[in-house]
């Protein structure tokens, strides 16, 4: 909502959109990092070494295929995070 006598701060929004984008990136990287963690299930071990008791994890929603792929993703993170970390220290730099 824009208010009469009020700039839109360009700066500010930018630094909205990098946090949105961030945040993305991190619930990725999340889900990738389950997604490796996750238990396999008994489906290929013999009936006999598969305990009851044992906690078999269902598959995350998010199936990465590929190393290729989960590393474009941690490019991304980083890339992210470097662009946020220039970004911060501009502005920092322009107010004081």
């Amino acid at each position: 909502m824009h208010l009469p006598g009020f700039k839109r701060d360009p700066i500010r929004e930018e630094l909205r959109r990098i946090s949105r984008e961030s945040s993305r990136l991190g619930q990725t990287t999340r889900r990738l990092v389950e997604e490796a963690s996750a238990v396999p299930s008994g489906r290929y071990r013999p009936i006999s070494s598969v305990s009851p008791a044992s906690q078999v994890r269902s598959t995350p929603v998010l199936l990465v295929e590929g190393r290729r792929a989960r590393r474009n993703v941690v490019i991304a993170a980083v890339a992210a995070l470097i662009l946020a970390w220039v970004l911060f220290l501009l502005v920092a730099n322009w107010s004081a």
